[in-house]
This record gives C-alpha cells, structure tokens and sequence, in this order.
C-alpha cells in the first residue's frame, strides 16, 4: 500500500542545506521512510521545499503530525515549523481515516 499522509518530519541543518526524514504512513498502517535535501538558508525555505514535495507526490499532512529538529545532541519538538508547514501548503490537519490526499 502507498504511504498517504506525512506523519513525522526530522530536521537537521547540514552543509548549507537541510536533511529532512519523512515518515509517511498509509491508511493500513504501514510506514515509509523518506530521505530529502532540502535547499536553503533557513527552516522556512525548507519547508517551502517539503510543501512542494508533499503537493507533487500527492500526499497530505496527518492530523498527528510531528516536526522535530535537531539540536545540538538531542530533538526538539518544532510546532512552529509544523503550524509553517500547514500554512504553506494550505491543507490543515487530515481527519483520521481519510485520504490525507490534496484537494
């Protein structure tokens, strides 16, 4: 089954660009990893660049979706690239069970 919605995106700043880990999931339950570089000075242009990924692949952002970022050692929880995110790609959250699809 073809992952459908984005459910977790990992961020971390590496040579110029950023690295972002996509964990996608499908309406059965399975899960896909996804490895993009993503180029760009700052968060934001990275997430202009994950919202032109999600809107050509087709896919839609999870109600629960989760944005980390890397930070020194450790994660940090990003709601604000999240809230970014959605507000770029103008979805809003996907209600459980749905197509996660763009309209």
């Amino acid at each position: 089954m073809r992952a459908e919605v984005l459910e977790q995106v990992f961020v971390k700043r590496a040579a110029g660009a950023y690295e972002l880990l996509l964990v996608l999931e499908s309406a059965a339950g399975s899960r896909e990893r996804v490895n993009l570089t993503a180029p760009g000075q700052d968060e934001g242009a990275a997430m202009r660049f994950l919202a032109a990924y999600l809107r050509q692949e087709g896919l839609g952002i999870s109600r629960r979706a989760r944005v980390r970022r890397h930070r020194g050692q450790g994660l940090e929880e990003a709601p604000d690239l999240l809230e970014r995110l959605r507000s770029i790609s103008g979805t809003g959250s996907q209600p459980e069970g749905g197509s996660g699809r763009w309209d």
